[in-house]
């Protein structure tokens, strides 16, 4: 019977199922934004406002219970009868990476635009005693959650197993009276749902009044902080500034009021020899020439050097001939080339001095090659006279001169008294007022009101389809008991 009811879901019903759920998957995602997004577009400064998140949170969890719907349905056309565990008790479990690698369902994103663990979600199915469990888990950056499906083969299943439906009584006819039956107990149970909330706010209130009282923010109340440099008050402060004042003096001082000719020497005009007395001449006689001849120093050993020629020694190099060998050059020309090697020896020459002297009570005049040398000579006897020359000769050694005064015309100066101005600067302490400034704090803030409180609340069903409850936003938890 399983098989009859596989066959009736072709092939061509599957492809389109999921590309049916593809196309609204990329719906969602290009409809509603992710939180990331509305962060970085429509934030002022810290967090999601109350409201955007409020509107859209309701959204974000429809797109997470279309996600589980999917795996749900996919996870049903995948569970043929092969596939379904056979012993009581046994599971069989299709992760999430497993379902996207056979193609059964696209990549998740969610509200964060993040995928959702491939490894952490999944679908097992577990055989019970009359049907089986299927229970579909997600885990994603947001949320993280799972429902229980139960299954079997039933009269209105188009496949081989579905999804159990509500149980419907239908009244049935009047019938004869005939021998009573042993009345059938059917087992009733009650099904947990689950309500996961979340704390929800009022919109924020107008902002308060700047004030320098600190306040620190928190869910209810948002802060705003400004800092402001403010005058506070003055120092004073001692300083040193230089005047400048105008005081007078009285200065003497020489004003040039003419000329006057004044003696400044004397010069010669005229020279004659002096007569009577003795006279000297001048004798000479030749320089004594001496010649010091030049010098060498010692032979100093500057070590082996070696050469294509043979070489000779000069007066300040010596060679010392060690040996010779003859080798072939193809440098050019293939020839024979001799190089000898020799000892070499230096040594520095002294070049010799020639000086000229003169015999005692002699003067040298001249130098080098041009020295002379000489001696006075006198004769005669008597003192020497001007007298023939007349009183306007002097005697001046040997000679008479005549000498005449040199006047010269010099600036003559007096004294004059006058009043200057004179600039005198002076050191002096002075203080200023420096303003003082300092960084104030100011706050404002405005707050709200918490209109509900996260929770979790459970309540209990006879229909694993309550409608009131799931528009209320319960889910299923998988636990059921019997009534």
């Amino acid at each position: 019977m399983y098989e009859e009811r596989r066959n009736t879901l072709s092939f061509r019903d599957i492809i389109l199922q999921l590309m049916l759920v593809i196309l609204f998957v990329f719906v969602m995602i290009w409809l509603f934004p992710t939180k990331n997004y509305l962060k970085d577009n429509f934030v002022g400064k810290e967090e999601l406002t109350s409201e955007i998140a409020m509107q859209l949170q309701s959204l974000y969890g429809r797109l997470y219970t279309d996600n589980v719907e999917s795996m749900r349905d996919a996870a049903q056309g995948y569970f043929t009868n092969e596939r379904l565990p056979k012993k009581i008790g046994d599971s069989v479990t299709l992760t999430l990476k497993e379902m996207e690698e056979k193609k059964l369902v696209i990549p998740f994103k969610d509200s964060n635009n993040q995928s959702c663990d491939v490894s952490k979600s999944y679908v097992q199915v577990t055989k019970m005693s009359d049907e089986y469990q299927m229970k579909v888990q997600l885990t994603c950056s947001d949320y993280s959650d799972y429902i229980i499906v139960y299954m079997g083969c039933y009269d209105y299943c188009d496949g081989a197993i579905c999804e159990e439906k509500p149980e419907t009584t239908t009244p049935s006819k009047p019938s004869k009276p005939s021998t009573p039956e042993t009345p059938v107990v059917n087992k009733k149970y009650e099904y947990e749902y689950k309500l996961v909330t979340k704390n929800t706010y009022s919109d924020w209130g107008p902002w308060s009044a700047w004030s320098t009282t600190k306040v620190t923010a928190d869910t209810l109340r948002q802060v705003e902080i400004d800092k402001r440099d403010e005058l506070t008050g003055y120092k004073t402060e001692t300083y040193y500034d230089y005047e400048t004042t105008i005081k007078y003096k009285t200065q003497t001082t020489q004003v040039q009021v003419g000329t006057t000719s004044k003696p400044v020497g004397t010069k010669v005009v005229d020279t004659k020899p002096a007569t009577g007395g003795t006279t000297s001449k001048k004798t000479y006689t030749n320089a004594i020439k001496n010649t010091i001849s030049g010098s060498y120093g010692s032979w100093v050993y500057q070590g082996y050097t070696t050469s294509k020629y043979a070489l000779s020694s000069s007066n300040t190099v010596k060679y010392e001939y060690v040996s010779h060998k003859t080798t072939v050059d193809c440098t050019n020309v293939c020839q024979n080339v001799t190089t000898y090697t020799y000892k070499k020896y230096t040594r520095t020459y002294n070049s010799g001095t020639t000086t000229y002297s003169c015999p005692t009570g002699y003067t040298k005049e001249g130098s080098g090659a041009n020295t002379k040398c000489y001696k006075y000579v006198t004769s005669g006897s008597g003192t020497l006279s001007c007298s023939t020359y007349g009183s306007s000769y002097k005697l001046s050694g040997s000679n008479c001169v005549k000498t005449v005064t040199v006047y010269k015309d010099v600036p003559v100066y007096k004294d004059v008294t006058t009043t200057v101005p004179v600039e005198v600067t002076n050191k002096v302490e002075k203080t200023r007022k420096i303003p003082i400034y300092e960084a104030i704090t100011y706050y404002r803030y405005r707050t709200r009101k918490q209109l509900t409180v996260a929770g979790t609340y459970y309540k209990w069903s006879t229909s694993k389809n309550d409608q009131n409850l799931i528009s209320l936003g319960y889910k299923l938890t998988g636990k059921k008991r019997e009534v």
